[in-house]
């Protein structure tokens, strides 16, 4: 064998070698810089600060198995509306977990808090319910004349959320049920906005579990 073939077999066997340890040096590099942005993102949603990057936050934190369920949690307790609801709509659906699934429950019911805020927080629930219900935030505004509650049958090819760190282990379909359904009948205490949204999307829910759709 030439010196010239035994080197360039040399130099080709140790780029070969270094080949899988670059790719894991990137992969370490990913995790770490994935976990840096989830505690950034984390910090941002439960303390304000740096308020700059608000909406980069409610963005990346849809990812984050372990800090994003108590944070998301956090800016279900304070937020007021405006168009941060959709996003936090948004980055919600994409983490199941049980803090966060109380904190939805504990936001619709209270009627203290604004009516748009009651609303998401029972959209979240109920598409918790089933992947593919595609019903948005548009699909519960009341009508001026609210004659017949509609059934809304938005539908998707569906996406499955990440578990949180405590994930929901049993069906919670009945149960959300039950609390739409609740809000859905007081009338005589509840806003247009907020009884008029559970009831169109208890009617949805009721229908999905009918048909096995929903647990």
């Amino acid at each position: 064998m030439t010196t010239s073939k035994s080197i360039r077999l040399l130099v080709g066997a140790m780029l070969f070698c270094a080949a899988p340890a670059a790719g894991q040096r990137d992969a370490r590099d990913l995790q770490v810089n994935h976990r840096n942005d989830c505690r950034l993102a984390a910090q941002v949603l439960t303390t304000g600060h740096p308020h700059t990057n608000c909406a980069w936050a409610l963005h990346q934190i849809s990812g984050c198995e372990g800090e994003g369920p108590a944070a998301l949690a956090t800016v279900w307790q304070t937020i007021t509306g405006g168009s941060e609801i959709d996003v936090l709509v948004w980055s919600s659906l994409r983490l199941k977990d049980v803090r966060l699934y109380q904190q939805l429950r504990a936001t619709a019911t209270d009627r203290s808090r604004p009516a748009a805020v009651r609303a998401a927080a029972m959209l979240v629930l109920t598409r918790y319910t089933d992947p593919h219900n595609a019903i948005w935030l548009t699909d519960l505004v009341p009508p001026d004349s609210i004659a017949r509650i509609p059934l809304k049958g938005g539908s998707s090819t569906g996406y499955y959320p990440l578990d949180g760190e405590q994930p929901l282990s049993a069906p919670i379909a009945e149960s959300v049920l039950a609390l739409l359904q609740s809000i859905a009948a007081g009338h005589t205490v509840e806003a247009p906005e907020v009884w008029y949204a559970a009831a169109v999307l208890a009617r949805r829910l009721e229908t999905d579990i009918q048909y096995g759709r929903a647990q």
